[in-house]
């Protein structure tokens, strides 16, 4: 299963499927927010003395666009993903950018079993991750995540909304059939699923639900963006 899904990743970076190149608003949000805010060209309002020891993960970083924005930041950033395909794209582009310190900062791996020492990281973040696999990995891999963040550090994550969706108790995850991201999961959140996911491991800092409403065809699409500290 797992192989499948990871071929299925794979095959939707082939097809240039994910293929993002700008920072998420709400990524920015949040740097700005809890780490460093930009006032001009060269110029940052920083939270703290100094960013030198400060380290900043992006999981499912796909081809790289928030590592990237990290160290426009000064910040030290590391992604990685499950999609080889993914990661090979972002180590050629930061080579094709002159971003050579940043080649080796992203790596393919699993966000249930990952490399890093425990601690490592003072923030993550991510943008249309935990909700594109399983609750069950996500649940798992937010425990993982936790080994590897500082006592009190925090995340950023955003999970799509049941609203507008019909999801009964035993139908929150569906496999995509149609080409874009064919074959890989999309799951759905309310906010008890929310509290479930982040159970005993982290607790709620800020959490704001979004909607857009296609006016042409009366659909409604909703994003939770959560904001989680360490216990």
């Amino acid at each position: 299963m797992k192989k499948d899904k990871k071929d299925a990743w794979d095959k939707s970076y082939i097809n240039k499927d994910n293929y993002m190149f700008y920072p998420n608003e709400d990524v920015i949000r949040f740097i700005s927010k809890y780490i460093t805010k930009r006032t001009g060209l060269k110029e940052f309002n920083s939270k703290y003395d100094s960013l030198d020891k400060i380290k900043v993960l992006d999981f499912g970083c796909g081809i790289g666009r928030h590592v990237r924005t990290l160290n426009e930041f000064n910040i030290d950033g590391y992604g990685f993903d499950l999609s080889s395909e993914a990661i090979n794209t972002a180590k050629q582009n930061f080579q094709e950018l002159g971003l050579l310190s940043l080649v080796e900062k992203v790596i393919v791996a699993d966000i249930v079993k990952l490399p890093y020492e425990d601690k490592y990281f003072n923030f993550m973040l991510s943008h249309g991750v935990l909700d594109s696999m399983p609750y069950s990995i996500a649940k798992d891999g937010l425990l993982e995540l936790s080994r590897c963040l500082k006592d009190n550090g925090k995340i950023y994550f955003d999970v799509i909304s049941e609203d507008g969706y019909i999801c009964s108790d035993n139908d929150f995850e569906k496999t995509i059939t149609t080409e874009h991201e064919k074959n890989t999961i999309q799951t759905y959140f309310n906010e008890d699923r929310i509290d479930d996911l982040i159970k005993d491991v982290f607790v709620i800092e800020e959490i704001i639900l979004k909607s857009s409403f296609n006016v042409v065809n009366k659909t409604t699409v909703a994003r939770y963006h959560v904001v989680v500290k360490k216990l």
